[in-house]
């Protein structure tokens, strides 16, 4: 019985010493790159600049720093669709981070805060989508709040389409 126990303990001891030795990493998760962020709108004068040159409409999501929804609609839909690079050329992607802080220059060549800028544009729920055309009429059905994220996509598609062809007959 004595020689049993010591085997036991001599085979468990081997083990410890073997299983410190071995790197236990699990692959099943890859590590998502990091993508670019979405950029800023400072001045809705300026995009409407490029966006008449280009002859192309413009999305701005209205998002807040502390908003989730925000944070995920980025992550899973705009940031991959901007790297897809499916619309390049096509439409113009840009943030509004209603901070209260940040000063925006809005299509008439004012100045606004950011929540002025939100309470402008009738947005009070986020994260919100908005398709404007260069003179800043909205071109587009809006894209309010998320429901079910895997619709996201198919919404904001269906309203870039519509935001393109609108975009194009004016």
């Amino acid at each position: 019985m004595r020689s049993l126990q010591t085997s036991v303990l001599a085979c468990s001891l081997l083990f410890s010493a073997t299983a410190a030795a071995i790197d236990y990493t699990y692959e099943y998760e890859e590590e998502k790159p990091e993508m670019a962020p979405i950029p800023q709108l400072r001045s809705f004068e300026d995009v409407a600049r490029t966006a008449r040159s280009e002859g192309t409409p413009i999305l701005v999501e209205f998002s807040t720093p502390w908003c989730g929804y925000c944070e995920a609609l980025e992550e899973q839909v705009l940031k991959p669709l901007i790297v897809s690079g499916k619309y390049e050329g096509d439409i113009i992607i840009k943030k509004v981070e209603i901070d209260g802080y940040s000063d925006i220059r809005d299509f008439d060549g004012r100045e606004y805060n950011s929540t002025q800028i939100s309470q402008r544009y009738g947005v009070d729920f986020y994260p919100t989508l908005v398709f404007f055309d260069a003179r800043g009429s909205e071109i587009s059905e809006r894209i309010i709040g998320i429901t079910v994220m895997d619709y996201v996509s198919d919404y904001l598609d269906k309203a870039i389409e519509q935001a393109i062809k609108t975009n194009k007959a004016l």
